[in-house]
């Protein structure tokens, strides 16, 4: 389900974001002058599963502001699942940027960015969002003929000149990635504010099937509650210890008798083995490897709760409105935690948080280790009730 995560400078980074506000002054003002043509939107969003999640309420927000105009997204073919089957999109395209690639080299059957963004333009599109793309998507606007765009860069400028403004330019951000998503699309929404903004996922019905297909052969009984817990983490200084992952399953086993699934990629087996050769409880279950993005969002409509590292299927545990217990190292929690009142994120700031998670300046004993095995039992209790309450 995940692999090993690609790493984007911050001087890069801020370049594109300054890059890209400076292409939106220029389309907005060239396309007072361009002839009126029917609105069509697409949205450009090149990051990962979790980040996708996170734009959907700013997807929902323009399909209920301007219902009668078609929305396209362009995102990375591994992060489909997260708007598949959305209903407020009608189209998915996909574009697997080198920028945001979780490995190295040419995709395989791609195209050249360039021909490949030339293709994507010819959809006529009025309108670009652009959530988060890279330098080729820059050109979609130009030769789309598009009369608007709005971006992350305008806001995130926008933000920066704010703090210093303010005199608050030490304080770090407050906005989640959603609100920032948000505050990109406000422009579009007219006079109608979003309405409690969710995040949101669409299990196919093909997707339930075959996760039952896969759970069934495991042994696993649909009849009795089931806990979800992924141990695994892209980059592996986020990742708790595996033995207290296998301590906290047995602790969960013991006094309120779940079946406990462990989930993830085939890349972290290693780590699933590391979990496995501490745990001792009877009802535990080993799938990583075993499950796709879809089989997984299809399980965790079914689970009580879920477990695991700040990544991917801890934002389809919030986008399926499952409590969640979700342990979280060097990124920002204020900003990328996942965004559900269900899910609780247990964080220590350290002095080097927020990283860039290219090099842990701690890899003996990542920050996200200070999370006490204790502290994930509170969470849990709070999250299952009393074990005698639990069927």
């Amino acid at each position: 389900m995940t692999g090993p995560r690609a790493h984007v400078g911050p001087v890069s980074e801020h370049l594109l974001l300054l890059c890209s506000a400076f292409v939106s002054g220029i389309v907005n003002i060239l396309g007072r002058f361009r002839s009126p043509r029917a609105p069509r939107v697409l949205v450009v969003k090149l990051d990962h599963v979790g980040d996708v999640i996170m734009a959907t309420p700013a997807i929902r927000a323009m399909r209920e502001a301007r219902p009668d105009d078609p929305i396209d997204v362009l995102i990375a073919p591994g992060s489909s699942v997260a708007l598949q089957g959305n209903p407020h999109i009608e189209r998915i395209l996909y574009y697997d940027s080198p920028r945001y690639r979780r490995t190295r080299g040419r995709a395989p059957d791609q195209s050249s960015p360039l021909r490949l963004i030339r293709h994507v333009a010819q959809g006529g599109y009025s309108t670009i969002v652009e959530l988060r793309g890279d330098w080729w998507t820059l050109l979609l606007p130009f030769l789309a003929g598009a009369r608007r765009r709005v971006d992350r860069g305008s806001v995130r400028l926008g933000e920066w000149i704010a703090r210093r403004v303010s005199g608050a330019h030490r304080a770090r951000p407050s906005h989640h990635e959603v609100e920032t998503n948000l505050e990109v699309v406000r422009p579009l929404l007219g006079s109608r504010p979003p309405d409690r903004p969710a995040v949101e996922i669409f299990p196919a019905e093909s997707a339930r099937e075959s996760m039952r297909r896969k759970l069934e052969a495991a042994g696993v009984d649909f009849r009795a509650p089931i806990v979800i817990v992924h141990p695994g983490a892209a980059w592996r200084p986020r990742a708790w210890r595996p033995e207290r992952f296998a301590a906290v399953a047995d602790w969960i086993q013991d006094l309120y008798h779940p079946q406990v699934l462990f989930v993830g990629s085939s890349e972290e087996r290693d780590i699933e083995a590391a979990v496995r050769a501490s745990a001792k409880g009877s009802r535990t279950f080993w799938l990583a490897g075993e499950l796709t993005w879809q089989d997984l969002a299809a399980l965790l409509e079914r689970a009580r709760l879920f477990i695991g590292n700040e990544g991917g299927p801890a934002h389809v545990a919030a986008a399926n409105r499952i409590p969640s217990v979700v342990l979280s190292g060097p990124q920002e929690p204020g900003r990328f935690h996942p965004w559900s009142d269900l899910s609780v994120v247990l964080h220590h700031r350290v002095h080097c948080c927020p990283c860039l998670q290219s090099v842990c300046v701690h890899p003996e004993n990542p920050c996200v280790n200070l999370i006490e095995i204790e502290e994930v039992k509170a969470s849990v209790r709070r999250a299952l009730g009393p074990p005698e309450s639990f069927r």
